[in-house]
């Protein structure tokens, strides 16, 4: 029971991560862009929107790697648990940024960490 939430946990924990990571990185390298109560212009929301998606790919990866029975229960455990979370997120933060922006990431992580899973499990899985 532990290792499967800690499997699910960790998938969306490294997304979470990785997600902070680079838009620490953007925020150096585009200072101006980033200021705090103000959204980045478009073309960087398009960065973290893609980085994103692949960070997503990756939590799907190793969720299904570290899952020790029923992989794909795990994989969609952790697109439940990062939907509820995306969708707490677009509430909190509706005034703050366009809404095309939480509605896409929405849209992208459930096929993003299904293709991770897949890449971890393979088609016969």
């Amino acid at each position: 029971m532990l290792r499967s939430i800690g499997a699910v946990v960790a998938g969306y924990i490294s997304i979470g991560v990785l997600v902070v990571l680079t838009d620490l990185v953007l925020a150096r390298l585009y200072p101006n862009d980033y200021v705090q109560g103000k959204a980045p212009p478009d073309s960087l929301l398009v960065v973290t929107m893609i980085t994103a998606t692949c960070y997503s790919v990756f939590g799907g990866w190793l969720t299904a790697r570290l899952a020790a029975r029923k992989p794909w229960g795990h994989v969609i455990g952790l697109i439940v648990l990062g939907e509820i979370m995306g969708v707490v997120s677009m509430v909190m933060f509706w005034t703050q940024q366009p809404h095309w922006y939480p509605l896409a990431l929405l849209v992208l992580f459930p096929p993003a960490v299904w293709l991770g899973g897949r890449l971890r499990l393979g088609k016969a899985a």
